[in-house]
């Protein structure tokens, strides 16, 4: 499952980077045109310079005062070069050196900027203007080296990014504080829904979002619905028992009657067609009861209730002398119906009393999912009938008394719960060993 505050996280982080990368390269574009187009201009206005110092002599020569000159313009390489062409005449700047720039000629009102390659593999942008002057066409270049801008534009790249990256990481920090105080609403409705299934609370108390408050309401609706329909239901049902209790017990008293005195045998099976249905009624409104509970589950004391059902069981089989030994280990809860857990161990328990020869022991272990273990010194269970044990009506002796609807009894509990049960042979004890674990 997606976890949500990772949807979030990922999708604002990609919002994000996408957002400071089109940024910077937006910002890194406009600062680099900015700076070509003041660099273009202030290139013009040196080659406008040059053209006021230029002039032809009275035997056409090209000339340049050298007043109109900057001193970078005669320093070998200095990053700053001029071309001036005019027919076949050419004059360089002293900074060229030897160096000659492809310098097209154009004509008169033509302008272009080029970027070339100049002396020592300088990279250059070249204005070049064309002029008319002294009825003679002139075109001025002027070059400058862009190492210098190149370095300072990948120095603002950098911090850029690194004041983006800084500024994302603060962002992302933001966003998930604001992300976790905005869903830790869901989280207390979280341990509310925790609690309810514990049998804490009934109901999800909870303040949540008003997008997260309709489903609260339709929860606890149906909670509530839930719980009336059980209780209706039980009614139902005992109502339904009591009826045939009823009728059972006129049954029974019509068997007690003189004139049957002379017939046993129908005396007999009245009895016996009555208990049969007695126990048939008080299994199914069992069966019923744990299908149908819709109430939270309550957390059971293990220590007070196990002490009670073992001096119990102790009182019944007195005659028999049975030494029934308990232990809970570690944190060991039980969350769930209290009649449930006495229904599930009194059987357990009654079972290992009626077959042990003198010891019976039971152990509760575990936290979230709680395991018991109930053995007895018995003759165990052949295995080929373990997975028998808990059919209705099975006996594996039918000289014991019983009904062998315990541990069907047993085992419908323990499917309600969605727990396992399984048989075995006792390693300490040798007889038979049955193990009931709960899920978390």
């Amino acid at each position: 499952m997606t976890s949500l505050k990772r949807r979030l996280t990922w999708g604002l982080m990609l919002s994000l980077v996408v957002l400071l990368t089109l940024q910077w390269a937006v910002v890194t574009y406009a600062i680099n045109k900015l700076t070509e187009t003041q660099l273009i201009q202030r290139l013009q206005r040196e080659g406008e310079t040059l053209l006021a110092g230029t002039h032809f002599d009275g035997n056409g020569q090209l000339t340049l005062d050298a007043r109109r000159l900057s001193a970078i313009y005669q320093r070998p390489f200095s990053g700053h070069y001029y071309v001036i062409i005019s027919d076949q005449q050419r004059q360089i700047s002293r900074s060229l050196w030897d160096t000659n720039l492809n310098i097209e000629v154009l004509k008169a009102g033509k302008k272009t900027a080029l970027y070339l390659q100049g002396p020592e593999q300088q990279p250059l942008l070249v204005v070049a203007h064309g002029y008319q002057k002294q009825q003679r066409s002139i075109t001025i270049a002027i070059g400058e080296n862009l190492t210098s801008l190149h370095n300072s534009m990948t120095r603002f790249q950098i911090i850029y990014a690194l004041v983006s990256l800084a500024g994302l990481i603060a962002l992302l920090i933001i966003q998930r504080l604001i992300v976790t105080n905005a869903l830790r609403p869901l989280r207390s409705i979280q341990e509310s829904i925790v609690k309810l299934g514990r049998g804490e609370i009934s109901r999800i108390e909870s303040n949540g979002p008003a997008e997260v408050a309709p489903l609260i309401e339709e929860l606890n609706r149906l909670l509530v619905a839930m719980q009336d329909k059980s209780r209706r239901s039980r009614e139902s049902l005992g109502n339904l028992a009591h009826a045939l209790k009823t009728k059972l017990t006129l049954l029974n008293q019509a068997a007690e009657r003189p004139e049957l005195n002379t017939e046993p045998e129908i005396r007999r099976n009245i009895y016996a067609a009555t208990d049969a249905i007695s126990q048939s009624i008080e299994r199914e409104l069992k069966r019923a009861r744990l299908i149908g509970d819709a109430h939270p589950m309550h957390k059971v004391d293990l220590k007070t209730e196990i002490a009670q059902l073992t001096h119990t069981l102790r009182q019944m089989y007195a005659d028999k002398a049975v030494n029934i030994s308990w232990e809970i280990t570690g944190n060991a809860q039980f969350h769930g119906d209290q009649e449930d857990l006495l229904e599930m161990l009194g059987n357990l328990l009654d079972n290992a009393c009626k077959w042990c020869r003198r010891n019976v022991s039971l152990t509760a272990s575990g936290a979230d999912s709680v395991v018991f273990i109930v053995e007895d010194d018995g003759p165990g269970c052949a295995e080929s009938e373990l997975n028998l044990l808990t059919r209705r009506g099975f006996r594996a002796d039918e000289s014991k008394p019983g009904s062998g609807l315990g541990l069907a009894i047993v085992y419908d509990i323990v499917s309600s719960y969605g727990a396992n049960l399984t048989f075995g042979r006792s390693a300490a004890l040798g007889g038979l060993r049955v193990e009931v674990q709960f899920k978390p």
